[in-house]
Parts: structure tokens; sequence; C-alpha cells
């Protein structure tokens, strides 16, 4: 009867750690303000293809700006229950994209935000992180 109930108690242990969603963390949460780099003003309401390079879940969704210029480009997650996925199938640069109609697309190497403003304590796939990019200035395309 002891046997049974220990059994019991750890197969309902490994079944409850096996049903439960866990989520990876693939990249940080990223904001920031959109500025136009000629007249030095932020993109009210600015609406664009804004991600991840390589991870970003669908480079149809358009995120759009506050009214001064502010943005957030939502972490990037995997989710798992039992076998934690291969880390490797997603390692990419630290790099973000932005483009829009009427400016120059801009790739940005986040990396050196990353390592200063994300605890040493928290990085890795485990963790949700955020990193503020600051201002960045879009050049207008010649028409």
């Amino acid at each position: 009867m002891k046997k049974i109930f220990i059994i019991f108690v750890v197969s309902s242990g490994a079944l409850t750690t096996a049903c439960t969603k866990q989520t990876l963390y693939l990249t940080p949460e990223a904001k920031g303000y959109i500025y136009d780099s000629v007249t030095k003003k932020p993109l009210n309401n600015f609406s664009g293809n804004m991600g991840f390079n390589g991870l970003t879940r669908n480079e149809s969704d358009k995120i759009k700006s506050s009214t001064d210029g502010g943005f957030i480009i939502p972490a990037v997650l995997e989710s798992y229950y039992l076998l934690r996925p291969n880390t490797m199938n997603f390692e990419r640069p630290p790099e973000l994209y932005i483009s829009a109609d009427g400016y120059k697309s801009k790739v940005i190497d986040y990396s050196k935000i990353y390592w200063e403003q994300v605890p040493s304590e928290k990085r890795g796939y485990d963790h949700y992180r955020e990193i503020d990019l600051g201002i960045i200035y879009l050049d207008p395309e010649n028409k």
C-alpha cells in the first residue's frame, strides 16, 4: 500500500510538471521613440513594420507609435510543456528592423544596450527582459 501511494505521488508530480506551460523569452521587449531625422520631431502615430530580425512572429503585424512617437515591440516568446526546445534554433543577431512608407528602412544592433540594461542574472531565455532604445531617428526617403 505504501509503494502504491509513493508511485501515485511521483506520477502526479510528473504529470503536473508535464502539463504546466513553460515560456522561453527569445528576445527582450524593446521600447523607444521614433523621430524624423530632418525635423527632429517625433513621428506621431507612426505605423510601420518593426521587429526582431529573424524571430518576429508575423512581419505583416504593424506597430503603431503613440502621439509622442513612443513604441513597444513585444518580446518574442516560445511556449512548451514537457520538452524544452533547442534554443540554438532561435539564435539570431541582436538586431531590430524598422520600415515604413516614406522612410528608409533601418536595422539597429541592440547588443550594447542589452548588456548595459539587462542584469547578468536576467540574461538567458528563462527571464522576461526589457530594453529602452531611446530615440531612433529615421531618414525620409528622397522622392
